[in-house]
């Protein structure tokens, strides 16, 4: 009888190719350069997939640890591809913002990287601020403590009344470039963010208007566009 030889990738061959994370650069929309890094994983914390049976116990890790583990693996792939923009945007999700232990495990994570915890930026979704903006607040009080910088996603909505204290704890917000020009109110926001120092950070915008968003204090892009 012949025997039949199956050959079967190994887990970990096939998680090598799997993309765990990419960087994005955030450039200077009138010099060009990049000032920094955003670090984008193929799935956010809410979106985990689970395998297994019904009746099997599921794997289950704390939201701490998760942000903990994309600060480490964003270190590590800085090193290794030699990317040296800094600050790394992290997007971290509500679980985490609102969890005790995540300020600690950042903190603890940073210290394995080798990186500074200036050289990262905690990223909170603006919608999620908004709607606990005294437990999140206690969580970006905490980060700054440890030396991080903490920004805000407000692509989707930006509701957080950003009142001065909370606009002094803040180092970026990351907005959509084409809203730009039909909010009034959202330009009145970027001006208030921007006097108090914040990074204005634009998705999409387009390189030919970097003087008109440097006057309303956008002076950062993320994916910038071209006319080509």
């Amino acid at each position: 009888m012949q025997q039949v030889r199956t050959h079967q990738r190994s887990t970990s061959t096939l998680q090598r190719k799997l993309p765990e994370m990419r960087f994005e650069p955030v450039i200077h929309l009138l010099r060009g350069d990049i000032v920094n890094s955003l670090a984008e994983t193929p799935k956010r914390f809410e979106d985990r997939v689970s395998f297994g049976s019904p009746g099997l116990m599921k794997e289950c890790i704390s939201p701490a640890l998760w942000i903990a583990h994309q600060l480490e693996t964003a270190a590590r792939i800085a090193h290794d591809e030699d990317k040296h923009a800094r600050p790394i945007i992290i997007e971290a999700p509500v679980a985490a913002m609102m969890h005790p232990d995540t300020p600690m495990a950042c903190e603890a994570a940073a210290s394995r990287s080798k990186l500074l915890p200036q050289e990262f930026c905690i990223e909170v979704d603006d919608a999620s601020l908004a709607q606990s903006k005294t437990d999140i607040t206690r969580s970006i009080e905490a980060l700054r403590k440890r030396g991080f910088r903490v920004g805000v996603d407000a692509r989707r909505s930006w509701c957080t009344p950003l009142d001065t204290s909370l606009r002094l704890m803040l180092d970026s917000v990351r907005i959509c470039a084409n809203a730009i020009w039909k909010d009034g109110e959202l330009q009145n926001r970027i001006d208030a963010a921007a006097s108090c120092g914040m990074a204005v950070i634009a998705e999409g915008a387009h390189y030919r208007d970097g003087d008109d968003l440097s006057d309303l204090g956008v002076d950062y892009a993320y994916r910038p566009r071209t006319d080509a």
